[in-house]
């Protein structure tokens, strides 16, 4: 099922590619779960495809409902003085299930669930992102990510159950990235969340004894150790003290 979800969106981002003059007419930001592929030896799969844009005077989000393939719709959009949010969604037939494929698009800042978590798309967000070739359902396609800071503050702010094992890779993989803390500033309206997260969400999930088999469970591995684990511990205590 997740396959032939993947393979519906590598679909839709061929096409979107062709639309947008390979995603530079917007120039287009693929984050998310299919942008760790970028930092990362390993891949998962994601439910959704998320791709940002920088706010326009106007909407960038009208300009692009007029690439949406023919057989997608707008499930639901969202338009303030700062960002928009669409989604645009298909119904595969599975066997006897239906699935439905999500394809979103945040323009200006990406938000969370709640109101200060808030990141916002400036412009040294788009000058830094690079194209990369990424193997989605088995096929390369090029697509822009973040810089490697950015693509980090994102997954830190938004600390769901996978974005915490996606920061336990990043680091692992990558290490803490430089400039941390003057990106944070620059990108969040509220970047106490930031150290709030390290501190009373991501190192205390990642200390828990079930965390080093959900790690290597939902990226199909059993090459990450505890003594990874605490490594990857030892980094956030210093990013929390201010030291990255």
């Amino acid at each position: 099922m997740m396959r032939k979800r993947e393979e519906e969106l590598l679909k839709i981002i061929r096409i979107l590619s062709e639309r947008t003059e390979r995603f530079t007419s917007p120039r287009l930001i693929l984050v998310g779960g299919y942008a760790l592929r970028a930092f990362i030896p390993f891949s998962r799969f994601t439910r959704d495809c998320d791709f940002i844009v920088k706010k326009i005077n106007g909407w960038n989000l009208d300009r692009l409902r007029e690439t949406m393939p023919e057989d997608y719709s707008v499930e639901s959009e969202e338009k303030h003085e700062r960002y928009g949010y669409v989604r645009w969604v298909k119904l595969l037939q599975y066997d006897k299930a239906r699935i439905k494929v999500s394809f979103d698009l945040m323009e200006g800042e990406i938000r969370g669930r709640r109101t200060e978590e808030a990141i916002l798309v400036d412009d040294s967000m788009v000058r830094n992102s690079k194209p990369m070739l990424l193997s989605i359902a088995d096929e390369d396609v090029e697509v822009f990510v973040p810089s490697y800071s950015d693509y980090f503050i994102m997954k830190v702010v938004s600390s769901r159950a996978s974005d915490i094992r996606d920061t336990a890779s990043l680091i692992h993989e990558n290490g803490v990235p430089s400039g941390l803390e003057e990106r944070v500033r620059q990108i969040l309206p509220h970047p106490r969340i930031f150290r709030r997260n390290v501190e009373h969400v991501l190192i205390s999930e990642i200390r828990k004894a079930t965390f080093l088999d959900s790690w290597r469970g939902i990226f199909a591995t059993t090459t990450y150790t505890e003594g990874d684990k605490e490594k990857v511990v030892e980094q956030l205590k210093k990013i929390s003290k201010g030291k990255e």
